[in-house]
């Protein structure tokens, strides 16, 4: 299983197309898109569209990450020692992609070496994010429940993720 660095202490679960759109949208230039997430009221609306989620206050390490859709279930229950819910997520190109958030300093650094890529099936979804040891190794699960139409925005984007 692919395992990537939590590049300045996380990462983010995004769709790649959509995060396109809204930084040309909204005529955001550059290729350091991190400056949007904390800077200003973008970083918010990019989270609470489901456009991109962020995972922060992980510890540096390597993490796989696997998604499972509706009553899938990687993790089990004594294996998960954080959870997160509450967040939305919308995916156009049947794509989600995670990556150490460290590489939105410049975006053109992403590739298929330090990001994961999953297909999904387009739409919205609520999503959970779990975190846990599986069989020795760090697993964030990022659970999708399949919606027709955007569900309510309630995840806590001050969640931290250091487990052991």
């Amino acid at each position: 299983m692919k395992k990537i660095f939590s590049e300045l202490k996380g990462f983010v679960v995004f769709s790649p197309q959509l995060l396109a759109k809204y930084l040309e949208e909204n005529h955001l230039q550059g290729t350091n898109i991190l400056k949007y997430f904390v800077e200003n009221e973008h970083g918010d609306e990019i989270t609470q569209s489901g456009i991109a989620i962020p995972i922060i206050g992980v510890e540096e390490d390597y993490y796989a990450f696997r998604v499972s859709v509706n009553d899938e279930k990687i993790l089990n229950d004594d294996e998960v020692e954080v959870e997160s819910r509450g967040w939305i997520f919308q995916t156009a190109n049947n794509e989600v992609k995670i990556v150490g958030i460290g590489y939105l300093k410049d975006i053109t650094s992403i590739n298929d070496e330090n990001c994961i890529t999953f297909s999904l099936e387009n739409g919205w979804y609520s999503l959970k994010i779990l975190g846990g040891n599986k069989n020795g190794e760090r697993l964030f699960e990022l659970n999708m429940q399949k919606q027709d139409m955007p569900p309510a925005f309630s995840g806590d984007v001050t969640t931290e993720y250091y487990y052991g």
